[in-house]
This record gives structure tokens, sequence and C-alpha cells, in this order.
């Protein structure tokens, strides 16, 4: 069997050096690492998990706690994570929470059975502080994706959602539309608040009237989408065109327009927010924004085992906001591409 020993010999390193980049763990020079990386492959050696977990006295598992890992949106960013910690030994394990106290039962249960080595948390609600301090509190490593930097007080991860609310709905703007209608997305939910608020700009840059008439509550699926799409078409003056805050109430209202008797886009324009697979396939294709999902989840994996890393070597957690930048994908459910 080949053994570690063997990969630093042909390597020429010491064993500490291919521990260091088997684990990720310390500063390696490229070219080193390179080395190591090429004897490992030419070796096919596999490192003892087994051995790596009792020398480090680390569980080499990460717990993520999400509204729903069963949804597309999810989903992806959990492969991404996935994909990025298994190849440095780690597992993970999937809690779903969908209100503050289950987020906090799940967290709990997590630190309490000292059963991870780091977290990453993906919370439905900006509000719950002590959901933001029980792991600082238990010396955990943790990284936040979509809460407010300011009340995480560790890494979190954000999308660049004001910035691009703001051009998709200037997008619409330069169609023509004035009566812009807006679905938010689960009450007290970060992203929604920051997609709302880049609208609401966008309005106030153009000197168009924000009415109240055209903000109407969602909860980020597609029924909820489709019952305030039939609320904002009975609104007298009916709005030409809606931002929905993700693309699930989007298609949802979509639908609503075409049982409601009218077209999209030619009696109202729909844009959302994601850009989900199934965007593209809907009829008519949906007008979006771009969210990379699994890029963002690899972000997230890389980003907690270097927190798991730094603390392993007594360095000094920093507090940190990655922002994720995103792309407008117009088709044709604005009006502006034609389905040819």
């Amino acid at each position: 069997m080949t053994t570690i020993v063997d990969v630093a010999n042909l390597a020429e390193v010491s064993t500490a050096t291919v521990s260091r980049v088997i684990n990720n763990t310390g500063k390696v020079k490229t070219s080193t690492r390179k080395k190591v990386l090429d004897a490992i492959k030419k070796l096919n050696f596999t490192p003892n998990i087994n051995a790596q977990i009792l020398q480090s006295k680390q569980s080499r598992i990460i717990g993520m706690v999400f509204p729903d890992a069963s949804s597309i949106y999810f989903g992806e960013i959990i492969r991404g994570i996935s994909n990025y910690v298994n190849q440095f030994g780690y597992q993970i394990i999937i809690g779903s929470a969908h209100d503050e106290e289950e987020e906090m039962k799940t967290v709990s249960r997590f630190l309490n059975g000292r059963s991870v080595d780091g977290l990453v948390i993906m919370a439905p609600s900006s509000q719950n502080d002590d959901l933001f301090n029980l792991p600082i509190r238990h010396g955990t490593p943790v990284v936040f994706i979509s809460v407010p930097p300011e009340k995480a007080g560790t890494t979190t991860i954000v999308l660049d959602n004001f910035k691009m609310s703001v051009k998709i709905t200037n997008h619409l703007i330069n169609l023509g539309h004035c009566r812009i209608a807006f679905i938010h997305g689960s009450p007290h939910n970060y992203d929604s608040q920051c997609r709302y608020s880049g609208y609401i700009k966008a309005l106030e840059d153009n000197s168009i009237e924000v009415n109240p008439i055209y903000s109407i509550e969602g909860y980020f699926t597609e029924d909820s989408g489709y019952q305030a799409c039939l609320k904002l078409l009975e609104v007298m003056p009916r709005p030409t065109a809606i931002f929905a805050a993700n693309d699930a109430m989007a298609i949802g209202a979509i639908e609503a327009v075409k049982d409601y008797g009218l077209k999209v886009p030619e009696d109202i324009a729909i844009v959302g927010f994601d850009d989900i697979s199934t965007s593209q396939y809907i009829t008519p294709a949906l007008t979006t924004v771009r969210v990379p999902l699994y890029k963002l989840g690899q972000v997230a994996g890389k980003t907690i085992l270097q927190k798991i890393n730094s603390i392993s070597e007594n360095q000094i957690a920093v507090t940190e906001q990655i922002m994720i930048p995103l792309e407008l994908v117009i088709r044709e459910s604005c009006g502006a591409q034609i389905k040819k």
C-alpha cells in the first residue's frame, strides 16, 4: 500500500508538507504543491481519512442549514459545496429549516453534539440574531449565505442583488414601462429586501411614483406568484410589467396571466431573478438575473475550509463579506426579445 512517506520521497519534500497539501492547511509554494499533487496522482495515493480524523481530532464533516434542501435553487448550492469539500476529505450533513425555531434546533443539534468542524448557514430570516451568535459562542467556524453582513459578525457571502435589481427594473423602464409591480419573497428575507430596494431605487431615479398598490407579498413559490399576480391583475390601473423577486414566482405569474386571458409579454411583461434551469424552457422564456449557484457553493465550500484551517493554525478570525457578481439574461417574457 502506498503511504504518505512514498509520496514525500517521490516529491522530494517532507511528510509534513504532503500533509499540508492534502489537508489544504498552511502555506505551500505553488511549485511544491504541484510536485506533491503530481506524486499523489502518479502513485495513485488515497489518504487514510480515518487516520486523518484521529490525528487532527476533527470530524471532517461540514454541517449545512438551508430553508429547503430539496429545491433546485438550494440543491445547486449544496452540490457546489459538497464537490469542493469532498476534494479535501470532508463530508456534509444537511439540515433543513423553514423558520427561526427550526433553524435554532438544527444548529444547536450540530453544535451540542460536536459533530461538525464548521457550518454553512443560509437563513430564511434576516432577524434571527440568536442564530448568528450561536456558532460564534461555540467557537465553531461559520459561513453565512445571504444574510446582512453586519449581523453575522463573521464571514457572509451575499449576492449583488441591489445592483442587478436596479438594472433589470431600468430594463423594463427603457422598454416603456412605468407601472411596474413587485412581488416580494418571504417576509424578512434578506435577498428579497435587497431586490425590492433596487427596484425602488430605479423607479426613483427615473422619477416614477412608487405606488404601494403595485407591491404585493409572495413566498418564493410558484403558487404564491400565481396568487399575487391574480391580485395585481385586478388593480386599476393595471401594471404593465411585473418584477418577481425570484423565478418560481415569475413562472407562477406567467401562468396566472395566461389563465386570466391575457398574454405575456404583449399585455404584461414579467421578469424574475435567479435563472433556475426551468426559466429558459417555459413559454415565453423568462427574462431574469442569473445567479451562479454552483459557483456560489464552491466559494462557500472554499471559505469554510479556510476558516477551519485558520482556527487550527491559531490565526485570528476576520469578519468579511464576499460579493457574488450576477448577470442580466434577456429573453422573451419582457418583450425585448421575440421568439423566432
